[in-house]
């Protein structure tokens, strides 16, 4: 083997090990980058107590009833029971218009599972017809709007009116798929949102009297809660 062919093998291994050596510099940037990049923040709106004690009993003409049929199936509530930290579910009456049932489930690290309690989920495996979703911006505050759906749910001669919203740290993602991006989106910005499902229904055939009732009731809720309840409602910057 010559002095040049000898010179040529040492050029091309030096010339490896420094790809080697680029290759493996950025290999540890882009892993630092996406060290630095992993979701840190926690955004919650109870860091603290629980639900029961972040929602008022009364709420503007409403107290809270003895007893409401709240669709739950068993499958539903043992679902619910492995991702969910906390559920509650209430019956509230004001003396005049039918019962409004109450039901919020919160995890403080949404994962991605809010869905169970959605009423698409929910109410189908429990025998009914659900009728197509209504989209709406229900006021919770003057300055507050959250982005709520609004749909029948039908069984027989029950006849249950309901609206509902998800809430993702600041975000009220309609949807599955808009819930997935919503916790994308916060991800990337370094947060890690907690989850809030909020559903609110009554029984009667009456839609125009149930919506007036439900949206009634939602913003004297908030405005009832203690500042918890507010941010659990409508987000950790609401209150």
């Amino acid at each position: 083997m010559s002095v040049a062919d000898v010179s040529q093998g040492e050029r091309v291994a030096g010339d490896q090990s420094r790809r080697e050596l680029l290759l493996g510099g950025a290999l540890l940037a882009t892993a630092g980058v996406a060290y630095a990049r992993l979701p840190r923040t926690p955004v919650v709106a109870l860091p603290a107590g629980g639900i029961k004690d972040a929602i008022p009993q009364r709420a503007g003409p409403w107290r809270q009833a003895d007893d409401a049929s709240f669709v739950l199936p068993p499958s539903d509530e043992q679902a619910a029971a492995l991702v969910y930290e906390e559920q509650l579910t209430r019956a509230y009456d004001d003396g005049v218009n039918p019962t409004i049932m109450l039901l919020i489930a919160y995890d403080r690290q949404q994962s991605g599972l809010l869905q169970i309690h959605r009423p698409e989920s929910c109410y189908p495996g429990a025998g009914f017809t659900l009728s197509a979703t209504q989209p709406l911006e229900t006021r919770l505050a003057p300055a507050l709007s959250v982005a709520t759906s609004f749909l029948t749910a039908t069984r027989s001669e029950r006849v249950e009116q309901l609206i509902y919203w998800t809430r993702l740290g600041e975000a009220f993602p309609r949807d599955w798929h808009a819930q997935r991006r919503a916790i994308a989106y916060q991800n990337l910005r370094g947060y890690v949102p907690d989850g809030a499902l909020v559903r609110m229904s009554m029984i009667t055939p009456d839609a125009d009297l149930a919506l007036r009732q439900l949206t009634r009731f939602a913003a004297a809720l908030f405005a009832s809660a203690p500042a918890a309840g507010r941010r659990l409602l409508g987000g950790p910057a609401s209150a």
